[in-house]
């Protein structure tokens, strides 16, 4: 599979006419032990993505207060800073989570929405009790969504090693869950040399991750993304606008630059999707345009 594109238009997909794509799931979390490893990223990806496909999707982040970078009002925000409080409340950690729980139960009722979570760094712990807690995996069963977790790693050997680890415990506290494995390559590729340590410890992470699909997501070239999320761009929007708005939108910048963003952007939308569908779409993935 490649990660560039050849000269060539890409834009984001469009529902087929009477026929919206139905995802497999109805509940999706993106999850890692550790920070910077591309969740929120992800997470808005796969929401832009169902959204354009004609799912509506309520996108809940549970992140610090300082690594937020914005508070738009269509994102659900949860502070992680809350669990700090959380033995003084009842029900302790689940209680934090309360806003997640009704828009389950809102979504189980209407039998529309996708919930899409994206938990910050560190925060598996809180997870692993709540779920524990709540019989988390079989709460969504009596109300008939089936729920994803996608456990996220980069190349790195720590990243790798709590990827196996968040694997082993979510099949502990949530065995109804299905569970997938994404191996982000934004800190380099998973092509180690034989013999090494981080070799090793692949071999290891695809060994926990036996019998679970397994998906591959590139890297943006460069720092294009950096720039566009800087701009206060959506990917959709960078693919989509024409180079004059995108130009306007970067502040004058020039068009070789705007148009170097925009392949870059669209060459990721393009792998990004066909792997991302291979999880979310089920039988349907190949219905998508």
């Amino acid at each position: 599979m490649s990660d560039t594109l050849a000269n060539e238009t890409i834009t984001t997909p469009s529902p087929k006419p009477g026929s919206p794509f139905q995802p497999a799931y109805r509940f999706i979390e993106f999850f890692s032990a550790s920070s910077h490893v591309g969740k929120s990223m992800l997470a808005m990806f796969a929401a832009q993505l169902l959204t354009a496909l004609g799912v509506k999707v309520r996108l809940v982040r549970i992140e610090s207060k300082a690594a937020a970078r914005s508070r738009d009002p269509k994102v659900v925000h949860i502070d992680s800073e809350d669990f700090a409080a959380a033995a003084r409340l009842p029900g302790a950690e689940v209680a934090i989570l309360r806003p997640v729980f009704e828009l389950i139960e809102k979504a189980a009722k209407s039998d529309e929405s996708v919930i899409l979570i994206d938990w910050g760094g560190g925060l598996a712990t809180h997870r692993a009790k709540i779920y524990a807690a709540t019989r988390f995996d079989a709460r969504l069963s009596e109300l008939k969504m089936r729920g994803l977790s996608i456990v996220v790693t980069t190349s790195l050997t720590d990243r790798m090693n709590q990827a196996s680890e968040l694997i082993a415990q979510t099949r502990i506290i949530a065995p109804e869950l299905d569970i997938a494995l994404l191996l982000n390559r934004r800190a380099g590729s998973f092509n180690f040399v034989e013999g090494t340590e981080e070799k090793r410890v692949y071999k290891d992470l695809i060994k926990a991750a036996r019998s679970l699909p397994i998906i591959k997501i590139p890297a943006v070239a460069g720092e294009s993304w950096q720039a566009c999320e800087a701009a206060g761009l959506s990917m959709t929007e960078v693919i989509n606008l024409s180079l004059d708005e995108l130009m306007q939108r970067f502040g004058g910048e020039n068009r070789y630059l705007v148009s170097a963003y925009q392949m870059h952007v669209a060459a990721y939308w393009k792998v990004a999707e066909s792997e991302m569908l291979r999880l979310l779409g089920g039988p349907d993935a190949n219905a998508r345009r």
